[in-house]
C-alpha cells in the first residue's frame, strides 16, 4: 500500500523527452514507482485524468532568503507550482555576518525606519547590526543569532519555509562580514585572506554557489576587483559550485554599458574555469521600440553562442514577462519619497512642484547627490528606464521621461516634475516597454530557465506601510510560471517544463529533484494546461494565476483543488562537499 497514488495524469517528468500516461505512487517523501498501478491501492489517490503531472517547478533567482524568517509560508510561490527556490542572487545575502552590518536590501520600509531613518535612502544595501537586531526582534520577534552560513541556513528550515530552498553564497554579504562598512573600495591582502576563508567555509558548508552584484548601487560587489573575483570563483570551482551573476549595467564610467557587463563576467568565468549563469538577462535600455529589442536580443544571444563555442560552460534565467519590474509600483510618487513625505502628501506635491521656488529646490538637493538617479547631467540617470505606465493626458502613456521632455521641449528632470504636478497619481516604473517579441526569444533559447526575481511576500503586502506610495511584489512573484508554460505553446511543453524544473536542477546541481523519476523527492505538481493563465500583463497583475490544481512538497500536499493547505513543508538543501 502506498501513501499516496496519482492516477491516470499524462506524465512531464521533467527530463524535456516527451509525454507519456502512467500513474505514480509515493511513500514518504519519495516518488518509488512510475507505471502502472492501478491494482494498488493508497491512502490518498488523485484522479489526474485529462491533467498533465510535472515536477515540482524550480525557481532559479530569488531573494526568499532576505524575506523567509518573516514570511515563511511563500503562498505565491505554491499556487503557480513552485517548490523550490534558489537564493542568494546578486550578491545579496543574510550570511555570513560580520559584527557591524546586517544585509538588509528590500525589506519592508518599517524595518528600515526603525533601524535607519532616511527620507532619501529608499532602500539601503546594509544597515547597523545592532540596531537591526532590536528591530528584528521588536517587529518580528526574530533572534538575530546567526554568524555563519551554516546557522543561518538552520535558522530558516527551523521556521520551516513554504518551499525548499537552495542557498547561494552572496558575495556582497561575504565582502560585507570582512569589511563591514568601509567595503566601498578594494580588499587590503589581509581582507583578501580572510575572503578567501570566508567563500571556502560557505562552500563547505553546502552553498551551491557564488553569486555577485556588479552595479555601482551594488555595495560592496561592485567594488571588488577582478583578480579579487577570480580568487573567490577559483575556490568556488573546486567545490562544483556555479558563479551566478547580476552583471553591470552601468560601467565604471557610469556610462550604459550592459554587453560590457556580460563580457566582464564571462572573462571571469574563462579565468575560474567555473560554470558560469547569468543573472535575469533582459534589454532594458538597449532598445527604443520592438524591433530594435528583438535586435538586441538577438545581438545578446550571438555573444553568449561566441563565448559558448569558446568554450565556456553557459546558462541564463529570464523573467518571463517583458515588464522587468522589481515590483510593482502603483504610483509614481513611491520614487519620489522624500518629497512627498516632505509635502505630506501625493496632491500635495503636485501642488508644490507648481511653484518655481520648489523646483530649483528640488534641484538643488539632486546636485547635491541626494536623489542622484533623478541628476539630469549625470550619465547614468533613470529618465530613459522609466517608462510611463498611466497618465490623465493619455499622450504621455507608453512613453519614457526622456522621450517626453523632447516633445515638451525640456530637460528631463523638469518634465518628470511637470507631468506630476498634472497628475499626482501617474504611474511610472523601471520597465521595458511592450517587448513581447524580444522577451519570448530570449526565452525559447536552450540555456534559458524562467525565473521570478521575487521574495516571499504574500501579493497582498505592501512594503511600504504607506498608502501615499505604496509598494507591493512583483507580478512574476504570482505568476512567471504560468506565462512561461502559456506563451511557450502547449507543443512545446515538454521542453519548457523541462527548462523550468530539470534543467534548473541539473545546472545548479540540486540532487533528487526537478524530475519524475523513482527515488526522486516527490515535489509534484498536477495542473491543467488549457486554463492556465497568468496575470501579469493585466491592469490588475497582482492576481492568483490559473489552472495549477495540485502542489506536494516532499510527498505532502500544500495546495488541492486551487486551495492553500497551510501546510509548510520546504527544506533547506545543501550541496554535498566532496
Amino acid at each position: 500500500m502506498y501513501d499516496m497514488i496519482i492516477r491516470n495524469g499524462y506524465i512531464v517528468d521533467g527530463s524535456g523527452r516527451g509525454i507519456f500516461k502512467a500513474d505514480l505512487g509515493i511513500q514518504g517523501e519519495k516518488i518509488i514507482k512510475i507505471g502502472s498501478l492501478e491494482d494498488k491501492t493508497a491512502g490518498k489517490v488523485i484522479d489526474a485524468k485529462g491533467k498533465y503531472v510535472t515536477p515540482g517547478f524550480i525557481d532559479p533567482h530569488t531573494h526568499a532568503d532576505i524575506t523567509v524568517l518573516y514570511a515563511p509560508e511563500m503562498e505565491a510561490q505554491l499556487r503557480q507550482g513552485v517548490t523550490t527556490a534558489v537564493t542568494g542572487n546578486c550578491g545579496h545575502g543574510m550570511a555570513p555576518i560580520g559584527t557591524e552590518v546586517l544585509r538588509g536590501p528590500f525589506m519592508n520600509m518599517e524595518f528600515i525606519n526603525e533601524v535607519s531613518p532616511s527620507y532619501f535612502d529608499l532602500f539601503p544595501m546594509y544597515l547597523p547590526k545592532e540596531a537591526s537586531a532590536r528591530a528584528l526582534e521588536k517587529i518580528y520577534g526574530i533572534e538575530l543569532d546567526w554568524t555563519d552560513f551554516a546557522s543561518f541556513n538552520r535558522k530558516c528550515e527551523k521556521c520551516r519555509p513554504g518551499c525548499n530552498l537552495v542557498p547561494l553564497a552572496g558575495y556582497s554579504a561575504i565582502r560585507n562580514a570582512v569589511m563591514g562598512r568601509d567595503c566601498m573600495r578594494e580588499a587590503a591582502p589581509d581582507e583578501l585572506k580572510r575572503l578567501e576563508e570566508l567563500t571556502e567555509e560557505c562552500m563547505r558548508q553546502g552553498a551551491f554557489g557564488l553569486t555577485t552584484g556588479r552595479d555601482p548601487n551594488y555595495i560592496p560587489g561592485f567594488y571588488a576587483s577582478t583578480d579579487e573575483m577570480e580568487r573567490m570563483l577559483k575556490i568556488t570551482a573546486r567545490y562544483g559550485g556555479i558563479f551566478a551573476s547580476h552583471t553591470y549595467n552601468f560601467n565604471r564610467e557610469g556610462r550604459q554599458d550592459r554587453m560590457g557587463g556580460y563580457k566582464e563576467m564571462f572573462e571571469l568565468g574563462r579565468r575560474a574555469d567555473i560554470r558560469t549563469h547569468v543573472s535575469h538577462v533582459h534589454v532594458l535600455r538597449m532598445a527604443d521600440n520592438d524591433k530594435g529589442a528583438l535586435k538586441a536580443a538577438k545581438k545578446t544571444i550571438e555573444l553568449f553562442e561566441q563565448v559558448a563555442r569558446e568554450g565556456l560552460d553557459l546558462s541564463y534565467d529570464i523573467i518571463p514577462s517583458p515588464f522587468v519590474a522589481d515590483f510593482t509600483v502603483p504610483y509614481f510618487a513611491f520614487y519620489l519619497k522624500p518629497l512627498v513625505l516632505i509635502s505630506g502628501s501625493r496632491k500635495h506635491l503636485a501642488e508644490n512642484f507648481r511653484y518655481p521656488d520648489f523646483r530649483v529646490m528640488v534641484r538643488h538637493i539632486i546636485k547635491a547627490g541626494m536623489m542622484s538617479f533623478f541628476n539630469p547631467d549625470s550619465p547614468s540617470n533613470w529618465f530613459s528606464a522609466f517608462c510611463i505606465l498611466g497618465h490623465k493626458e493619455k499622450r504621455f502613456t507608453g512613453k519614457t521621461f526622456t522621450e517626453c521632455a523632447a516633445e515638451l521641449k525640456t530637460d528631463p528632470l523638469e518634465c518628470m516634475m511637470e507631468l506630476f504636478s498634472r497628475d499626482p497619481d501617474m504611474s511610472a516604473n523601471m520597465v521595458t516597454p511592450d517587448f513581447t517579441e524580444a522577451n519570448d526569444f530570449l526565452c525559447s533559447h536552450k540555456w534559458a530557465m524562467p525565473c521570478s526575481d521575487s521574495f516571499t511576500f504574500s501579493k497582498e503586502t505592501n512594503l511600504t506601510g504607506n498608502e501615499e506610495m505604496p509598494l507591493y511584489p512583483n507580478a512574476t512573484t504570482v505568476s512567471f510560471i504560468p506565462r512561461f508554460l502559456k506563451r511557450q505553446g502547449k507543443e512545446k511543453l515538454a521542453w519548457s517544463v523541462y527548462h523550468a524544473s530539470g534543467y534548473v536542477a541539473e545546472r545548479f546541481g540540486i540532487e533528487e529533484r526537478g524530475k519524475l523519476a523513482e527515488g526522486y523527492y516527490a515535489d509534484i505538481v498536477i495542473l491543467d494546461y488549457d486554463s492556465l493563465k497568468s496575470y501579469d500583463m493585466e491592469p490588475q497583475p497582482l492576481q492568483n494565476p490559473e489552472g495549477i490544481e495540485y502542489v506536494l512538497v516532499n510527498g505532502s500536499i500544500v495546495l488541492e483543488d486551487k486551495l492553500l493547505l497551510g501546510g509548510r513543508r520546504g527544506k533547506v538543501l545543501a550541496k554535498s562537499v566532496k
